[in-house]
């Protein structure tokens, strides 16, 4: 009778861990999908401020200088600042992947898309600078 009180004991124990076990993969899991679904908002809104700058760049570049020039500037300083903000939250999507690693890499695939939303952006600032010295400095 003592082995099979002592062999319940060890399947009592042994219950206990999985059901650890399965309570912490459940929590990783949980965790993950958050970080996930953080991650695709979070690149969402970067494309969307990217295309902020690409309307507000184009908005700039069709204004006729001879009639504001001001104007012409403040559509140039708020495509840099859309441009910034979205140049922000990229570099703010690479940390958040760097420190969510050790929960098996949830935003591992898409890493190509941080990188590619980088490129387009420093694309685009150059091109608001080369259409800035354009439009507003050599033609001014």
């Amino acid at each position: 009778m003592y082995t099979t009180f002592s062999s319940d004991i060890k399947q009592d124990n042994q219950d206990k861990q999985e059901q650890t076990q399965n309570k912490e993969q459940t929590q990783n899991k949980e965790h993950s999908l958050k970080v996930l679904s953080y991650y695709q908002s979070t690149l969402r809104n970067a494309g969307m401020f990217t295309t902020l700058a690409l309307a507000t760049l184009a908005a700039a570049h069709s204004h006729t200088i001879s009639k504001n020039p001001w104007g012409g500037y403040a559509r140039y300083a708020a495509s840099l600042l859309f441009l910034g903000v979205a140049l922000f939250v990229s570099f703010r999507l690479l940390d958040l992947r760097e420190k969510n690693k050790h929960l098996n890499d949830p935003l591992g695939a898409w890493q190509p898309a941080t990188f590619s939303m980088l490129i387009a952006d420093l694309v685009i600032l150059v091109s608001i600078v080369l259409s800035f010295i354009n439009k507003m400095i050599l033609k001014h």
